[in-house]
């Protein structure tokens, strides 16, 4: 029998408020990331930009030397400047300053002040949702158009699920979950509360596993019966995979941060506040330490253990454990000052063979 349409609720008014909390002028922005205002603390504070190209009413931020020196030609009305940094007179002239400590957090502090307020599907379910009956869905949680909720699904408090999310069964959301359009989490997969998943993110595909087949026929698909399990907090950029386990779970460590376009292989653990950064893969059965930073398109083969602390750079391709606190480049990656050592060296070669030629042609001589 089908379903009577449901009647949608009204738009909560909270999706409104972060506008009204923005900082309207210096001295407003002076308290909010806790420096020293130098200056008229009425200037106008109307957007945030880079120090090249602010504009009148945009407040900036210069923390090194570099950045410093483009201060004389910055229109920004507002900069807020690391408080060691020596500005010069000319630098001075018709600006106003708020002096800080650091001025990497003094932005993080702007930016979520000036961070436009998301807009939310209202609170309760779209009446073109498809929901199962024996799904679990608090009553504060958000419902786009379109979302299909599978058999036995658990959504949390305050979930926001936008339009055309596909949840199958099994599935449990956390608490105050985001998850964007098209996102599909499949069947078991288990997340923490706050977790963000951007646009077509997939959580729970399966592993990419396949043997001979026994009876001489081709390739035969390995099924993968586990699941994925992402811990508290953990935010996913759009268009990446997460593969589910052959046995057991994939796992995604508490306040790590994966960019887009990344695939992690079943069984994986990442541990926890690591950052893998845009189009890196990670390979089956690997584990990863707490507070790793990979850089984009690194490779990463299967079945090692990356220890805490790792840092890889950009396009590493690993092919064997690495040690905790390790810094790793290269293809195949090794430890980075060797890696360094063997490019310096590649790039004298063109030197060194001008040097030498006459060697090789003397070889050939009759």
């Amino acid at each position: 029998m089908q379903r009577p349409p449901r009647q949608l609720p009204q738009q909560l008014p909270l999706e409104q408020q972060r506008v009204a909390d923005r900082p309207a002028n210096a001295q407003a922005l002076a308290t909010l990331v806790g420096g020293v205002l130098e200056g008229d603390p009425t200037r106008v504070v109307t957007g945030l930009a880079f120090v090249h190209e602010a504009q009148e009413g945009d407040a900036t931020f210069v923390g090194d030397g570099r950045h410093a020196r483009m201060i004389d030609a910055s229109k920004a009305s507002v900069i807020i400047v690391k408080d060691d940094l020596v500005l010069t007179d000319a630098a001075r002239v018709g600006k106003v300053f708020i002096k800080v400590k650091n001025a990497d957090h003094a932005m993080l502090a702007a930016l979520h002040a000036f961070d436009s307020a998301m807009s939310v599907p209202p609170r309760g379910i779209h009446p073109t949702s498809n929901v199962h009956p024996s799904a679990q869905i608090d009553p504060s949680a958000h419902i786009g158009a379109f979302v299909s909720i599978g058999a036995r699904a658990t959504i949390g408090k305050n979930c926001v699920l936008h339009d055309g999310v596909r949840i199958y069964e099994d599935v449990v959301v956390g608490d105050a979950c985001v998850l964007h359009s098209n996102v599909v989490l499949r069947e078991r997969s288990r997340l923490g509360v706050r977790v963000v998943l951007h646009s077509s993110v997939n959580i729970g595909t399966d592993g990419f596993g396949y043997l001979p087949d026994p009876a001489g026929k081709g390739i035969a698909k390995v099924p993968h019966i586990g699941h994925v399990e992402l811990g508290d907090d953990v935010e996913i950029g759009a268009n990446s995979c997460v593969d589910r386990g052959k046995f057991g779970a994939t796992s995604i460590g508490a306040m790590t941060k994966i960019d887009n376009l990344c695939q992690i292989g079943h069984n994986v653990r990442i541990g926890r506040a690591c950052v893998v950064s845009g189009l890196s893969g990670i390979a089956g059965s690997t584990t990863i330490g707490d507070g790793c930073r990979i850089g984009g398109a690194c490779r990463i083969r299967d079945h090692l253990t990356i220890g805490n602390g790792v840092s890889l750079a950009g396009g590493a391709g690993v092919m064997h454990d690495v040690p905790d606190g390790a810094s790793w480049a290269g293809t195949p990656a090794q430890e980075l000052k060797a890696a360094l050592r063997e490019w310096a060296l590649i790039r004298k070669l063109p030197q060194w063979h001008q040097m030498f030629k006459h060697l090789v042609d003397l070889q050939k001589a009759p």
